[in-house]
């Protein structure tokens, strides 16, 4: 370590800031503890070759360490602080923080109070890059604060491009816009049907454009699907994505009529000159035979349906959704088998969080079984049946439970599409070269619609939270 630091030192010249990045505890049995990283910390700074130390923690060794480098939602915010606090106390060089600092209250705190000397916020400037401009401009509540999920970095370790979760311009800056310009064209009258995360960004894009904005929403709140997932376990920072949305609707001036169905009546009845349908899914248990005898993961993890006693959770969707109830059903007592017919549990998301639901699950008491598609649920007695197909061997077996939750994604909910698509002046089509390119919409092989209609989100496919934002940003920067 020493020559390489006199060699940075023979490039860089004396006048040039030169540091160190240890991490402060590797956190691994028959790693470096935090006493000796102290020790190494004391030995770099006596050498005089340092002018400041940067520290992270944990190390990325095997699966388990991985996110607990990265720490997302599953964990506090900032919570290695302490330990970089530590050795910030034992010398007299400055000492940076990298680790799970998600806003600019936190950063603070962590100056002010003497913990460290700079803080690392990597994931919050893919969250948002304007984070100093809109702090220097007195607009901290215009931040967009990152949520945890890490969907950046895993979509890095899979491998792919870094994207975020909730900011779909993030590394798309070439084509998608952080900042939305006005039009330069006529003022227009949109529509927005559905509040979930597609409803909101259409709603916000448009109304930043300078369009007269109208949002229905059939609940009494904002958030859609994310409400229902927000509810599972240490998935709660995901409510964040939203909150943000319906604040800066609100801030753009959008009339949000809650708890008003968007029938076609309704719609129309307001006068667009464009529709857009956000009314997302409803879930989808599959191709099962005797599917009326399971629930979906909604019925348990809003309330509507209690976890039963015995219970086999089939996912056949790969994403968070099947291992988030899983994890709450167990919480609350449950014992729970979760069958999937992938090869393992979650194939649908990265790294730094399957990891987090192995944990869990395994710590719950959880069976987790490959490779099994279930085929047939039926009653006997006060029990079910559930019968369940090996996908290789094509092998039958059954299991008897109290109850079974099937998870396969989401069905389009577009009654509304398809009552509004012949008064549409496009017929409801969207032109995907010009979606693409990031041109406008001017399909019109309907002379006598009275206004344009679009689908975003899951009311098109069941997809996820990325998607749909990033639907709703590339068609209505361009209204």
């Amino acid at each position: 370590g020493f020559e390489v630091l006199d060699e940075v030192r023979r490039q860089v010249g004396e006048d040039y800031i030169a540091g160190v990045r240890v991490t402060g505890d590797e956190l691994l049995e028959g790693g470096l503890s935090h006493e000796d990283v102290m020790e190494i910390v004391s030995i770099l700074v006596r050498s005089g070759k340092v002018d400041f130390i940067n520290t992270m923690f944990s190390s990325v060794q095997d699966y388990r360490s991985l996110p607990l480098n990265i720490p997302g939602m599953a964990f506090p915010v900032a919570p290695y602080l302490h330990l970089a606090s530590a050795i910030k106390a034992t010398i007299d060089i400055p000492v940076f923080y990298a680790g799970r600092i998600p806003d600019p209250a936190t950063a603070a705190r962590a100056i002010e109070e003497g913990h460290v000397d700079m803080v690392a916020m990597t994931r919050p400037h893919i969250a948002d890059p304007h984070i100093a401009v809109k702090l220097r401009e007195g607009r901290p509540e215009d931040i967009r604060e990152c949520v945890g999920a890490n969907y950046c970095i895993d979509r890095i370790y899979l491998p792919g491009d870094a994207l975020c979760i909730q900011s779909p311009a993030t590394g798309r800056e070439a084509t998608m816009p952080h900042t939305i310009p006005e039009t330069d064209g006529a003022r227009r009258r949109v529509v927005v049907a559905g509040g979930g995360p597609a409803g909101l960004e259409a709603a916000r894009v448009s109304a930043l454009r300078g369009h007269e904005v109208v949002l229905f929403e059939a609940a009494d709140a904002l958030g859609g699907q994310v409400n229902i997932a927000a509810t599972a376990t240490w998935r709660q920072s995901l409510s964040g994505i939203t909150r943000w949305l319906e604040a800066q609707v609100r801030k753009a001036g959008v009339e949000v009529r809650l708890g008003t169905e968007a029938t076609a009546e309704a719609v129309m009845a307001a006068e667009p000159d464009i529709v857009v349908v956000a009314t997302g899914g409803m879930p989808n248990k599959g191709a099962v035979e005797g599917a009326e005898h399971a629930v979906t993961t909604w019925d348990v993890l809003t309330g509507a349906v209690e976890p039963g006693a015995n219970v086999l959770l089939f996912d056949d969707q790969g994403g968070h959704q099947g291992p988030s109830c899983a994890e709450h059903m167990a919480g609350r007592g449950s014992q729970v088998e979760v069958a999937t017919p992938e090869r393992y549990l979650g194939v649908e998301f990265g790294g730094t969080n399957w990891p987090i639901h192995l944990r869990e699950l395994y710590g719950k008491g959880v069976v987790m079984t490959p490779d099994l598609r279930l085929m047939q649920v039926y009653p006997e007695g006060n029990r079910l049946v559930a019968v369940m197909r090996n996908e290789y061997t094509l092998a039958e077996e059954e299991r008897i439970v109290d109850q079974v939750v099937c998870e396969h994604g989401t069905l389009p909910r577009d009654d509304l599409y398809f009552a509004l698509k012949p008064h549409s002046s496009n017929l409801g089509r969207m032109d995907l070269g010009a979606l693409i390119a990031g041109e406008s919409q001017a399909e019109a092989p309907n002379a006598e619609g009275r206004f344009q209609l679009f689908r975003v989100g899951d009311a098109v496919a069941s997809r996820n939270i990325h998607a749909a934002i990033y639907d709703s940003l590339r068609l209505c920067k361009v209204f």
